[in-house]
This record gives C-alpha cells, structure tokens and sequence, in this order.
C-alpha cells in the first residue's frame, strides 16, 4: 500500500488521487492523525486564498520584449509557462512548510501593496539638448514660427511612411489618419548618424499638431535621445502623459514599440481623445 504522507496531501486536495482505497486510507489518517489533519486544513485554506484572491495573468509581449532587451544576454531567462506555484508544491525540495511560508508571503505582498499613485509632473525631469520632451517642444515651435518646413509634404499615409524608409529610418513606423486633422507632411531628422520621423497635422481651425516617433531601444540607450526612466515606465505600463505649458499642449504616449512625442496648440482633452486609445 502507499505510504500515507504529507506529500500526498496536495494531490487529495486537487482531487487527482483516483484509487478509491487510498482516498479512504487518506481521510482515515486525516480523522486518526492530530498532525496530519492540521497539515491538511492549513493547505487546503492557502489553497483556497490562492484560487480566491491571486489571479495570474499571462506577461504581455511588451513587457516581455522590455525585459529581453535590459537583460544581460549571459543571464539564464526561464521559461514564461512555468507554474511557480504548482512546481513549489510538487518539488519534493521544497517541504510543505517551506511552501506554505512562500505562498504566505506572496499573500501578504497582495494584500499590502501601496494605493495608487498620484501621476508625478514628469515634465520637470525632462532636461538637456538630447531629451525627447525638449526637442519636440523646440521643434514645435520651429514650426509654428516657419523655421521648420515639411521635406515632403503629402495627405497620403502610406507615402508618408515610404519616405521615412527611403530616407533611412530604421524602425517601423505608424501614420495614423484622422477625421478631424489632415496630414500636412513629414521631416526626417540626423543626430549622431541616425534619422528619426516626424510628421504634422492641421485642424480645421488653423491648430497644429507635430508628432514625433522614436523606437524605445533608443531611450533605452540614452546615448543619443533621453528620457527620464520614470516617464518610460508610466508609458510602458500603458498610460498616457500630458502637460500644458505656455500656451501649448504636449502628450507622450507609448505606441507598439515607438514612445510618441505630440505637442500642438491645440486643447489639451482633443490631444487626449485623438491619442491616448490609438492601440
């Protein structure tokens, strides 16, 4: 007969002992064995507060590809299907104790995460000739006063992002198309021998909107554009920034892999609507 243990505990509860006799054999010794009844009240509570309250959700592929990119290649990375877990339980390494001190802990980390919080004024962290927010206010501005002119100038989406490729921008590229701004035309910028897309749109009152795309694994460098890394995290959680200064409205959004730069004289809640949902 097998032997009854507290390694078996786990496979009674998930109902996966099918043999009829050991079931019995099994809530005998739960009835007969002081120690091993607590054993099998306190797993199946940590059970039940686990399936209750901790929800596990696939890792999405951005935040994959973020890791994958900061991670050192000399690093092992493990696999993304791995059940922590149900291999902590099933591991004859780990004792039941062990496990249940983990589990505990990861319940407690639950329970006692911080609120929300309040988004900071990621603006005043945005310094130097090299940081994106900077450049694409300047670069706004260079527009609205005629000193910056479209290379091409164009209504047409698909033209727009041949040019960036034909002129040497090597990331992939998105010129959305809207009903409320028509495209007016498309710069492409050189810094330290990489070019960069730019684009414009005009609003039926005279606005502007300029919008400025850089692939992430640039920021990620810092050699050549910057951002603060607290700005890139709120961005590549999924959230949308803004900020009105001096008479114009900027937005940084995160699109696929590509932060976006928007500044416009424009209201600042259009900027919003037309922007932070265009996933």
């Amino acid at each position: 007969m097998m032997e009854i243990n507290k390694e078996i505990i786990s496979a009674f509860i998930d109902g996966e002992i099918l043999d009829e006799n050991l079931r019995k054999d099994v809530l005998s010794k739960i009835e007969s064995d002081r120690d091993f009844a607590i054993e099998f009240k306190i797993h199946s509570l940590v059970k039940n507060i686990c399936r209750e309250k901790i929800a596990f959700k696939r890792t999405p592929e951005k935040v994959k590809a973020k890791i994958l990119k900061s991670i050192r290649p000399k690093q092992k990375i493990f696999s993304a299907n791995s059940n922590f877990i149900s291999d902590l339980f099933e591991k004859p390494a780990f004792s039941f104790a062990t496990a249940f001190v983990v589990v505990l802990s990861i319940i407690l980390i639950v329970f006692n995460r911080p609120g929300a919080i309040e988004q900071k004024d990621f603006a005043v962290e945005q310094l130097g000739s090299n940081n994106m927010f900077v450049q694409a206010g300047n670069n706004f501005q260079s527009i609205i006063e005629g000193k910056l002119a479209p290379q091409l100038t164009s209504k047409n989406p698909e033209e727009i992002k041949e040019f960036f490729s034909t002129s040497g921008v090597n990331y992939e590229t998105q010129v959305p198309s809207f009903a409320e701004w028509n495209l007016l035309g498309a710069v492409v910028s050189e810094d330290k021998g990489e070019k960069f897309a730019h684009h414009v749109y005009t609003g039926k009152s005279g606005e502007i909107i300029y919008l400025f795309q850089v692939d992430e694994a640039y920021l990620y460098k810092h050699d050549i554009i910057t951002l603060s890394d607290d700005l890139i995290e709120y961005l590549d959680d999924g959230n949308c920034y803004t900020n009105v200064s001096k008479g114009k409205s900027s937005l940084f959004t995160k699109v696929d892999n590509n932060i976006w730069a928007v500044v416009s004289n424009a209201n600042v809640k259009d900027l919003e609507n037309t922007f932070c949902n265009i996933n």
